[in-house]
């Protein structure tokens, strides 16, 4: 079966009769790498296929006098978002006042899903109550290559569904990504921990761990508390930092091919120290996810996650040249 996989812009959609409509897409030569003569193969042949927009649009709600947002977002030095108390509000509460009455305007912004996307593997997402599912797992598997369609099997939902669900998720992490995205570009000042949140005799990773542990007990509401959970270190410059991370185009190689490469031939480098052909025999076999592994062996999801797509990429370009690192 032929595949590929890429990135692209609609460019026109044609109602040619109302059986038919005709949707032209234009790729960027450096997507097609590789997948040229696949594409060419499929060439008159019955192919599916879906279209997953690169841009969230989401709401936010503006004072409409000032223009400026209701709600206003913090970001520690360990780049948790939290939500910050109106300053009317919070000098009301202090007066004794009732809040003043605002008038509200709902406007549209937009931001890439690959920000979200970042912001959700980062393990730095918020959780909700009415919506108890992995989405960190299911960004993961969704980076992996994985469709909305496998995957809405998986859970048990219609993909229609589970799709609208998807992007409301997305849309309610959308304006607290878009802070994190500023903070980890280093255009925003971070807020420092309290002192008494620090545990003595603990490293920062610990803290954040047990953190975490409370917050996915308590569950808080989104409208007052989704940005005040609290998770691993921020992996803000992980690409750069991890000396494994290739930028290099990646071969296409079929995800079940890969996988079963790993189990059996077992591939290992020396700059990715991770057993990653273990792990991923643990994850089948016990049905893990990413975010527990990487608890267990002292890693962020976000830096298992970093990781495991470099450690892919180079079993990848092993496959192709014939089992030759």
């Amino acid at each position: 079966m032929s595949y590929i996989n890429f990135k692209g812009t609609v460019k026109k959609i044609n109602l040619k009769s109302s059986e038919e409509t005709e949707i032209t897409i234009s790729i960027p030569a450096s997507e097609l790498d590789g997948q040229y003569n696949t594409l060419q193969s499929m060439l008159e042949l019955k192919v599916i296929g879906g279209l997953d927009s690169q841009i969230v649009t989401y709401k936010v709600l503006k004072n409409a006098r000032t223009g400026k947002p209701i709600t206003k977002y913090t970001v520690d030095d360990g780049g948790v978002v939290s939500v910050a108390k109106p300053e009317g509000e919070q000098l009301s509460m202090d007066l004794g006042l009732p809040p003043e009455k605002v008038e509200v305007k709902a406007d549209p912004e937009q931001i890439d899903l690959e920000v979200i996307q970042d912001f959700i593997l980062s393990g730095l997402a918020p959780r909700f109550d009415d919506m108890q599912y992995d989405f960190l797992e299911i960004t993961e598997r969704l980076a992996d290559g994985d469709t909305y369609l496998k995957i809405a099997a998986d859970v048990g939902m219609g993909v229609g569904v589970f799709v609208v669900m998807v992007d409301e998720y997305r849309k309610r992490v959308a304006p607290m990504a878009a802070k994190w995205d500023e903070w980890r570009n280093g255009q925003v000042n971070t807020v420092p921990p309290k002192a008494d949140e620090l545990l003595e005799g603990q490293p920062d990773d610990r803290q954040n761990d047990d953190q975490q542990e409370n917050q996915d007990e308590t569950n808080t509401d989104s409208s007052e508390e989704s940005g005040e959970n609290v998770s691993d270190d921020s992996d803000k410059s992980e690409a750069d930092q991890n000396p494994a991370t290739d930028t290099d185009s990646e071969p296409v190689v079929d995800k079940e091919e890969l996988e079963e490469y790993i189990l059996k031939a077992r591939p290992t480098f020396e700059d990715i120290p991770v057993d990653f052909p273990t792990l991923l025999q643990q994850r089948r076999e016990e049905g893990k996810t990413w975010m527990q592994i990487a608890k267990s062996i002292g890693l962020t999801s976000g830096q298992i996650t970093t990781k495991w797509t470099a450690y892919k990429k180079k079993v990848a370009k092993q496959m192709k040249n014939g089992g030759a690192a």
